[in-house]
């Protein structure tokens, strides 16, 4: 591969930089899935040390017809209102909509606080790293749509650095200062 202009070069790293784009999106996805993932499968348990259902709650979901002791879990609403949206490769949103949750998360001043979103992301918060830096690393072994022309671009980049040291060696050599 040639480059004829800077015009080009840039040309070419702009398509590299679109590349990092989409490996940014989908480290985003994939982390928000996981946290999302976590979050759902927090409900109903105590997986994060909460603490137990108040005697009276489990009495008045065993009469509800719900299992005694599954925090934050009767219908299932709550669980399936938990959802993420990447809105671009810096930026993703992960939550619910369900009106009861904050009072879930935060607690009130009748029932602790069970933070099922919060924790979510702390559980998540080593795995999403280290998925984060195999597709990095992935991306750096073996690219994107546009890495070959990138390894190109960089070894072009890596001659005409060594081109332009041989030529100013020779200039100095020369004692040639007018080059």
């Amino acid at each position: 591969m040639t480059l004829s202009s800077f015009a080009q070069l840039a040309a070419r790293l702009a398509t590299a930089d679109a590349d990092m784009r989409l490996a940014q999106e989908a480290i985003l996805e994939k982390a928000c899935q996981m946290i999302e993932d976590e979050a759902k499968g927090a409900i109903g348990n105590y997986k994060y040390g909460w603490p137990q259902l108040a005697e009276s709650t489990q009495q008045e979901r065993v009469a509800q017809g719900y299992s005694a002791s599954e925090p934050l879990l009767r219908t299932g609403q709550l669980r399936d209102s938990i959802g993420h949206v990447v809105v671009s490769s810096k930026e993703a949103f992960i939550g619910t909509n369900d009106p009861i949750a904050p009072y879930q998360e935060f607690g009130t001043s009748k029932i602790p606080p069970r933070p099922f979103l919060g924790g979510a992301l702390a559980a998540s918060e080593g795995k999403i790293e280290r998925m984060a830096a195999r597709m990095v690393e992935g991306a750096m072994l073996h690219g994107g749509p546009n890495y070959h022309e990138l390894r190109e671009i960089l070894h072009v980049a890596k001659e005409v650095g060594r081109e332009l040291k041989d030529t100013f060696d020779r200039a100095v050599d020369d004692g040639d200062e007018s080059r």
